[in-house]
C-alpha cells in the first residue's frame, strides 16, 4: 500500500509557509481559464457571438471572486455551521481549508446570472464553456485534496488503498482521487468528446451544462458511500451525507438543463 507523507507545505517564504493546496488550486483556474479561453476562440471563428478576450477576462475576475466567496459560504453553511456560528472569525481563515464544491456552484450561477442581465450573451453559452472549463479544475482540486489529506476514504483492505501519515497510519479509500477522475478528468473527456462529435454548435444549447451536472452528481453520489463522514441524515432509514443530498439537488438541475429548448435566436455574428 501507497504511504502518502508528503507535507502539505510546500516551501516558506519569510516564515509564511505557501501549500500545496493553494498552488494546485491556482493551476486549476489557471487551467479552467485557459481551456475557456481555447474555446471562446473556436466560437468566435465560427461566427457565434460571445464575449472578447477581454471581456472574457474581467469577467472571469468576478467569477472566480464568487466561486471563492460561494465556496467558503457553502462549506460554513452546509457543513460546519454550528462549529462557525460560535467561531466566527475562522469564517475568514480559508488558508485552514473548507471550500465546499456546491457553494461555489452557487455562486458561479449568481455571478453567470448578473453578467448575462448586464451583457447580450447567452447565458447559456456561457454556463457550457464554464462547465466544460471547470472539469479540468475539479480534477485538479480534488489531487490537492489529496495532497492535503482531506475528504479520505473509510478504512479498507483494499488493494488501493492509501495509508495517510498525517491522519491515523490507518489504510483508506483514496476518494480524493476517486472524485478527480470521475468528476473532474472523465467528466471533461465525456465533454470533450460530445464537442468533437457535434461541433461548437453544440455549445449554448445547455447539453454540455447538463452533462457535466449529471456525471458529476452521480460520481459524487457514489464516492460518498466510500468517504469518510461523521453527519448523515437519515429518510426512512436510508442514511445520506450532506454531500449526496445536495448531489440529488444537483442532478435535477442537470435534468432541467438536459430538458430546455434550444434557444437558436441567440446566436449571431460576433461584433
Amino acid at each position: 500500500m501507497f504511504t502518502l507523507s508528503l507535507s502539505p507545505i510546500a516551501f516558506s517564504i519569510f516564515g509564511c509557509s505557501v501549500y500545496w493546496y493553494g498552488i494546485l488550486y491556482s493551476f486549476a483556474i489557471f487551467s479552467a481559464w485557459r481551456i475557456s479561453a481555447w474555446l471562446l476562440k473556436k466560437l468566435r471563428n465560427n461566427n457565434i457571438k460571445v464575449p472578447t478576450k477581454e471581456e472574457f477576462d474581467k469577467f472571469m475576475l468576478f467569477a472566480i471572486l464568487s466561486i471563492l466567496i460561494g465556496a467558503r459560504i457553502g462549506h460554513v453553511l452546509f457543513f460546519e455551521f454550528e462549529y462557525y456560528i460560535n467561531n466566527p472569525l475562522e469564517i475568514l481563515m480559508i488558508r485552514n481549508g473548507g471550500l465546499s464544491f456546491h457553494g461555489a456552484f452557487i455562486g458561479l450561477c449568481i455571478c453567470l446570472y448578473l453578467y448575462a442581465k448586464r451583457t447580450s450573451f447567452s447565458w447559456k453559452i456561457m454556463a457550457d464553456i464554464l462547465c466544460f472549463s471547470a472539469a479540468i479544475g475539479l480534477g485538479i482540486g480534488r489531487i490537492a485534496n489529496f495532497i492535503n489529506q482531506e475528504l479520505y476514504g473509510k478504512i479498507s483492505v483494499s488493494e488501493c488503498s492509501v495509508i495517510f501519515a498525517f491522519v491515523d497510519y490507518m489504510p483508506r479509500y483514496p476518494t480524493q482521487l476517486f472524485e478527480s477522475f470521475f468528476e473532474g478528468f472523465l467528466n471533461f473527456w465525456i465533454m470533450f468528446i460530445t464537442l468533437r462529435l457535434k461541433g461548437v454548435n453544440i455549445v449554448g444549447k445547455g447539453k454540455l451544462s447538463a452533462a457535466f451536472c449529471i456525471i458529476y452528481s452521480s460520481s459524487r453520489f457514489i464516492i460518498e458511500f466510500f468517504k469518510e463522514v461523521e453527519t448523515y441524515s437519515y429518510f426512512n432509514f436510508i442514511a445520506l451525507t450532506i454531500g449526496q443530498i445536495l448531489c440529488f439537488a444537483l442532478f435535477i438541475f442537470g435534468i432541467f438543463m438536459l430538458r430546455l429548448k434550444d434557444e437558436n435566436s441567440i446566436r449571431g455574428l460576433d461584433d
